[in-house]
């Protein structure tokens, strides 16, 4: 495959998870509280909400580094996607139930207010950081810089768009504007599903053969390369010994197991001694 072909297979799979990245979602981390006032909270709750949304979400992007050389790049984000989607999907529910005369109040916010957090921690797990990580797998060397500024220039010019039209879309849409939301996400996921290949777990000439193959057959779709080969993590134990594609989760229970055998090894040897210091 000739490399101006591969830089651009690789640039559209890094713009559309960057695009991602910064799409509905980042308007939902900036206008958290307009959300939460569609959800019938006043500003002031509504604020504080935010902050708590926040801190959550800071403490759930830490699982996405544990799962993501376990469960996969891919699999995080297209079930990434989904959940975001239903999520979407049940507050444009509850914010259209808002409007309802004679719906209790509670019942408006203490399940969307859930949601709204589930879809948080679930964007932070499945989305922050691993459309970051794809490309550092992929990319050549030659055309690591010039593919990753790209990205960043179209993910930046997708977020501000969308951070700019969002009140605009609240002050017309009001809650109807989660229905586009939910609509993206799942564009997003159907795409990833189509045409990301998983990187996980593969060295970079490994993952080049995704770019070889697919260039063979005509096809990007990722069930077509290989008979598919690339849908998930290579199952089985590195023969090779590289450390680097184990998952990370792995590792850390080996080492925890390591040190916590040790620990008990240095236990022993201290019961043993100390009668004899004290004879």
């Amino acid at each position: 495959m000739s490399m101006e072909r591969e830089k651009d297979a690789k640039s559209a799979l890094k713009d559309i998870h960057g695009d991602e990245d910064g799409k509905s979602y980042g308007a939902v981390s900036v206008y958290g509280p307009q959300i939460f006032e569609l959800l019938s909270f006043e500003t002031r709750k509504a604020e504080y909400l935010t902050l708590g949304n926040y801190i959550s979400y800071f403490c759930f992007m830490t699982f996405a580094w544990l799962l993501i050389d376990v469960v996969g790049r891919r699999k995080l984000m297209v079930w990434g996607s989904i959940g975001l989607s239903v999520s979407f999907l049940l507050l444009t529910l509850f914010g259209g139930l808002n409007e309802v005369s004679g719906v209790p109040d509670l019942a408006i916010e203490i399940p969307g207010s859930i949601i709204l957090f589930a879809a948080t921690a679930i964007f932070g797990i499945g989305w922050l950081a691993t459309v970051w990580l794809i490309p550092t797998e992929i990319y050549p060397s030659a055309a690591r810089a010039q593919g990753s500024a790209i990205s960043v220039i179209v993910w930046g010019l997708a977020n501000f768009a969308v951070t700019l039209l969002t009140p605009i879309g609240f002050n017309n849409l009001k809650y109807w504007l989660f229905l586009v939301f939910a609509a993206t996400n799942t564009f997003a996921g159907w795409w990833t599903w189509k045409y990301c290949p998983e990187s996980g777990g593969r060295s970079f000439e490994e993952n080049q053969e995704f770019f070889e193959s697919a260039a063979k057959e005509g096809s990007w779709a990722v069930q077509k390369v290989d008979d598919g080969k690339f849908k998930s993590m290579p199952k089985g134990d590195d023969e090779e010994g590289n450390g680097e594609r184990a998952p990370l989760l792995g590792r850390m229970f080996e080492l925890a197991y390591i040190l916590g055998y040790e620990i008990q090894i240095r236990n022993r040897q201290v019961q043993v001694v100390l009668p004899r210091c004290g004879k």
